[in-house]
């Protein structure tokens, strides 16, 4: 149904897809923006239209930028893309590296937040309607331009729609920080004053999710008593879910009391979700599999009760010393076999997890352990931990829980478990890396090391913190020549 709703909306947008343009966006097509938003229905399909951009910018990518370059997974098969993305080699043309479909949603969101005044002027929306539609636009172009700057560092800021073929519509970078600062913090307070309160489907923006953005964006920035008051503004109705079988529906289905916001997926009309290839395939070998040489791994196999496990990945067929290849934890179980039904590629149709409660707990212990209150972080450890049946905290690994960092350590292995293959363990590792606390490097570097020796490739590891950034795609540097390459990557 949604790409019926928003194909007028797309001939507007697509109708040149294949030719490029300055910020590697959609380009102009002959029919002008303004002969269409004129009417509710016009609304309606430019709100669904974002929707369909989020869409198109994570299918293929949410596995490959939250996931796939940490220690959660290692390369499937021999297949080029997904072994350079786990030694670290990415460059400019890796697919991923393109950040055209980021850009594209942003544009949607800006003709949004242009016209949709011109609807309201003419009578033709509710100020109701109105406020929610522009606090969708809002909520979206700043979740897409904080995927940006974690990703590729400073990025082109547009805050207009590209509707014209000016050469000075080329961009050059602006900083990451100003972004932050300037533009996503902005647009999720006006998203967040003018959402819909009523709202509670958690297939869209709700109050709870731009909540939910509030706070990572402030984790980002560690500003950690900002994490704990946004948190504690969420409403009383997310709570985590407690029986087995409600909690794998938290990510096949995505409409429980823990589900804040779901990216809802529809093969039939929306296409088949990319995490089919990425994640437990049932037709070809999957991209990446789990990494058993991992601390984290060995860890996870000596707890039997820990729920957690056999929701993630098939635990029957592969057992404590084989190498985990189907990650099934999007997939509904089958009531039959007990199994999960993993799709064809054709029909996935994962909704994808961008906030759920767990995260939001996990989040908030992160944040009261750095402001000094350890003992109600490690509290919502323990509720994490009690739900999954995972036992107590076994603080002989961690020094004892001597220090503020053994904590920090804790609540980031829990997140690894919990938040598994939801495009957190990434942008975990680097929110915490730090010249002096290389997290990620001290975790990645022997991983990438041993899985070079085993490929009788040179072990370089990965000892390049310029590298932590991904590199700006070629297409992108091409389509704009003002733009410059992110250091160590060639153009």
């Amino acid at each position: 149904m949604k790409r019926i709703i928003v194909f007028t909306f797309l001939i507007m947008m697509v109708a040149s897809i294949i030719s490029c343009n300055k910020l590697d966006q959609q380009p102009i097509s002959n029919l002008p923006a303004s002969s269409f938003w004129k009417t509710n229905e016009d609304a309606k399909s430019g709100n669904a239209a974002l929707y369909a951009g989020l869409q198109n910018a994570f299918s293929k990518t949410f596995t490959e930028w939250g996931d796939a370059r940490s220690d959660n997974l290692t390369y499937g098969g021999t297949g080029e893309n997904q072994v350079n993305i786990s030694l670290n080699g990415i460059d400019a043309i890796t697919a991923s590296a393109d950040w055209a479909q980021v850009y594209n949603t942003i544009q949607r969101a800006n003709l949004a937040i242009k016209y949709l005044p011109n609807i309201l002027n003419n009578k033709q929306l509710t100020p109701s309607d109105f406020n929610n539609y522009m606090a969708q636009a809002y909520a979206v172009r700043a979740f897409m331009y904080f995927w940006a700057v974690r990703l590729w560092g400073d990025v082109p800021l547009r805050l207009t729609p590209y509707e014209t073929l000016d050469s000075t519509q080329y961009l050059g970078r602006t900083s990451k920080d100003s972004i932050l600062n300037y533009v996503i913090v902005p647009d999720l307070n006006n998203a967040f004053n003018l959402v819909n309160p009523g709202i509670l489907n958690s297939y869209f923006i709700t109050q709870g999710a731009i909540l939910s953005m509030q706070a990572e964006v402030a984790m980002w920035q560690k500003r950690y008593k900002d994490v704990i008051n946004i948190t504690k503004l969420l409403p009383s109705r997310y709570q985590l879910v407690q029986d087995s079988t409600l909690y794998k529906t938290v990510f096949s289905i995505g409409t429980t009391m823990e589900n804040i916001w779901t990216l809802d997926w529809h093969y039939q009309t929306d296409g088949y979700n990319g995490i089919g290839s990425k994640l437990g395939s049932n037709g070809n070998t999957s991209n990446y599999y789990i990494d058993t040489s991992t601390v984290w791994y060995h860890r996870w196999t000596t707890n039997n009760n820990d729920i957690r496990r056999y929701l993630n990945y098939d635990t029957i067929t592969y057992g404590y010393t084989s190498q985990p290849k189907q990650i099934w934890k999007f997939y509904p179980i089958d009531i039959n076999t007990g199994k999960p039904v993993n799709p064809t590629r054709s029909m996935c149709e994962v909704k994808l997890p961008f906030y759920r409660y767990a995260d939001i707990l996990l989040m908030q212990a992160e944040a009261y352990n750095a402001t000094g209150d350890t003992a109600r972080a490690l509290s919502n450890v323990r509720t994490i931990r009690n739900r999954s049946n995972a036992g107590p905290i076994n603080a002989s690994l961690y020094h004892n829980l001597a220090t503020q960092n053994d904590v920090l350590n804790v609540i980031l292995d829990e997140r690894q478990l919990e938040l598994f293959c939801e495009g957190k363990r990434w942008f975990d590792l680097v929110r915490n890396n730090s010249a002096a606390s290389p997290l990620l490097i001290n975790i990645m570097d022997p991983l990438i090391k041993a899985r070079q020796t085993t490929l009788n490739l040179f072990p370089s590891g990965f000892s390049d913190t310029a590298k932590i950034l991904w590199p700006i795609s070629r297409t992108a540097l091409i389509a704009n020549p003002t733009l410059v390459q992110n250091p160590s990557y060639s153009r």
